[in-house]
C-alpha cells in the first residue's frame, strides 16, 4: 500500500515508518507467544503443584492493550483494518474521484483521532512514571503502568502516521484521476 514518489522511489520517512510498524507487529506477535507460554506454565503450576505464577492476570490485562496498540498501525497499513465501505463502493462505481476524496477525508480524520489519542495519553504516561504508579497487589505482585501507557502513545502515533500515508496516497490517486 506504499506508493512511490515522483522519482519512482518510496520516500525514506515512509520506509522508516513502515519498518517501525512491521517491527511493532513482530514484537506484539512474539509477546502473544510468550503470554501463551506463561498461561500454560501458570495452569501447570496451579494444577500440578498448587502454586500459580504470581501476576499472570495483571500481566494479561495490561498486555492485551499493549499488543493491540503495537499491531494496529501495521493492520491499518496492510489494509486489514475492519471498516464498512459499502456506500463508498457504490460511490466509487459512479464517481471514483468523489469516492477517493471521501476516503482521503476519512483517512485524515483517522490521523487526527490517533494523534489526539497519543497526545492525550502522553501526560498520563509521564505522570504514571513520575509517581511510579503500579498495577497489581502490593507485596504480592506489581508491575509499572507507564510502559503500557507508552505503548498506547507509540501505537497511536504510528497509527496516525499510517493514516497520513494512506491520505497522501489517496491525494496522489486523486491527482491522477483528475
Amino acid at each position: 500500500m506504499t506508493r512511490t514518489g515522483p522519482s519512482g522511489h518510496v520516500p525514506f520517512l515512509n520506509r522508516a515508518a513502515v519498518a517501525m510498524m512491521r517491527i511493532a507487529n513482530i514484537v506484539a506477535t512474539l509477546w502473544i507467544l510468550l503470554l501463551m507460554l506463561l498461561i500454560v506454565a501458570d495452569i501447570l503450576g496451579r494444577e500440578l503443584f498448587g502454586s500459580p505464577i504470581a501476576g499472570v492476570p495483571e500481566l494479561l490485562k495490561l498486555s492485551i492493550v499493549g499488543i493491540v496498540f503495537l499491531q494496529i498501525s501495521h493492520t491499518h497499513h496492510s489494509g486489514e483494518m475492519i471498516r464498512s465501505d459499502g456506500i463508498l463502493g457504490m460511490v466509487r462505481r459512479r464517481r471514483p474521484a468523489l469516492a477517493t476524496g471521501i476516503d482521503v477525508f476519512s483517512q485524515l480524520c483517522g490521523a487526527i483521532f490517533a494523534a489526539v489519542l497519543a497526545w492525550t495519553v502522553w501526560p498520563k504516561m509521564i505522570r504514571a512514571y513520575d509517581r511510579a504508579e503500579m498495577e497489581g497487589i502490593s507485596g504480592h505482585f506489581t508491575v509499572p503502568v507507564w510502559p503500557f501507557l507508552g505503548l498506547i502513545v507509540l501505537g497511536s502515533a504510528l497509527l496516525a502516521v499510517s493514516f497520513t500515508i494512506a491520505a497522501t496516497n489517496g491525494m496522489n490517486t486523486l491527482r491522477e484521476q483528475t
